[in-house]
């Protein structure tokens, strides 16, 4: 139904070129998209993650892949359509030439990301955007992104568009933007940047922006646990900060050494602790079933998420992005070299390699994360009465489970 409304859309816009992204979870929807709009234009380009990592397998369903940063990219490959130059002049793209896969060399990171226009946010249907949002009772929410890149090396992430680099716009150029946006009847901002608050200053003066100009809107982003100061937290809350995410991943130290994260289970819980005093609600993202586990690490997880006073909580299995440490590590043993969400079953989540443990087992231990986390929610003080006999009975099954 929404490939098909997605169709129609284009057919009414008649357009000679499109641009399709892709990331890990979305290789198969991608490919649907391009066989159902190839009829409909003379050029289809790939791109985004996993095109990136992987143009061959794009290149038997699109003409052109470009590879990393697609601003520039896309608009000379644009221009040589136009003028019907062909591409092989075109820095950061993958093509086919007499049936070889050819590639014309990287093309440099932006340095200065001030210099790249905003998106055209007023092409977009905002009125139906913001009416979705008004329908579950929220606040219209839009994203931007401030920085491209992370100096940091998590075994799991990967980081195909933006390498290790680390860029950022300017607080005026952000805050230019988030006016822009709040213009067109938005009223919340997600600052999707793999962690905002890298550069404290840079926070701190857009926090600032945001107060001098007056700007009255709700806001989230994504930090790390060692990011964030308590002087930090309370700036940001004054400038209309509302919940920040953390990916915390594991309970267990040993794991977070494995997977790399730089940061130990009780900075995670001073953090986490330091922004609720704040006034700052506090989400966190988790993984169980990382290569290296054990049952009781994964009780470990389980045990300590649900014990910090987070707003929101999610778990994850671990999904081996091509090009990353994980990847290297399951790449013998994988079962799927795609993420297809499972349509049936007590969660959506895929095991897609064979693990220590059983897809059914590391399901069953999120279902009991998620129970024990709304158990202490809904009761509060008394949860106890609950939560105890339920964490007992379903650590043993846990325990017991192949």
């Amino acid at each position: 139904m929404k490939q098909s409304k997605a169709v129609e859309s284009v057919r009414r816009l008649k357009p000679s070129i499109i641009g399709i992204y892709s990331m890990f979870s979305m290789f198969k929807l991608a490919v649907e998209l391009a066989k159902a709009l190839r009829p409909e234009c003379e050029l289809l380009v790939a791109g985004g993650p996993l095109p990136t990592l992987n143009p061959k397998a794009f290149l038997d369903y699109f003409d052109l892949v470009i590879k990393g940063e697609g601003e520039q990219t896309f608009l000379e490959v644009a221009k040589s359509f136009s003028e019907n130059k062909g591409y092989s002049s075109v820095r950061g793209l993958y093509h086919r030439n007499c049936g070889e896969i050819t590639y014309n060399g990287d093309r440099e990171f932006f340095e200065n990301l001030d210099a790249i226009p905003f998106p055209a946010r007023e092409l977009f249907p905002n009125e139906e955007y913001i009416r979705y949002w008004h329908r579950k009772h929220m606040l219209a929410k839009t994203s931007i992104i401030t920085t491209r890149g992370c100096p940091f090396n998590c075994d799991f992430c990967s980081n195909a568009i933006f390498g290790v680099s680390y860029r950022e716009r300017t607080a005026d150029n952000v805050v230019d933007e988030i006016e822009e946006a709040l213009k067109l009847g938005y009223e919340s901002i997600f600052f999707v940047d793999d962690c905002f608050t890298l550069n404290k200053v840079r926070v701190l003066k857009i926090c600032d922006e945001i107060l001098e100009r007056g700007l009255d809107f709700e806001w989230e982003c994504l930090s790390r646990v060692d990011g964030i100061s308590v002087g930090l937290a309370k700036k940001m809350k004054q400038a209309g900060c509302r919940r920040i995410f953390f990916g915390i991943e594991s309970g267990n130290d040993g794991i977070l050494k494995i997977i790399g994260k730089g940061f130990t289970i009780e900075q995670a819980r001073t953090t986490v602790e330091n922004v609720v005093s704040a006034g700052i609600d506090a989400g966190a993202f988790f993984i169980v079933g990382y290569p290296g586990e054990t049952d009781q690490t994964i009780l470990d997880t389980i045990d300590f998420s649900t014990s910090l006073p987070l707003e929101y909580l999610s778990y994850t299995l671990p999904y081996p992005i091509p090009g990353t440490g994980l990847y290297e590590k399951v790449k013998d043993k994988l079962t799927s070299e795609d993420w297809v969400r499972s349509k049936y079953g007590f969660t959506d989540h895929s095991l897609i390699y064979k693990s220590q443990f059983s897809s059914t087992k590391l399901k069953l231990a999120i279902v009991k994360g998620s129970a024990e986390f709304k158990i202490k929610k809904l009761f509060g003080r008394t949860s106890w009465i609950v939560y105890k006999p339920f964490k007992k009975i379903t650590d043993y099954i846990f325990k017991h489970l192949v």
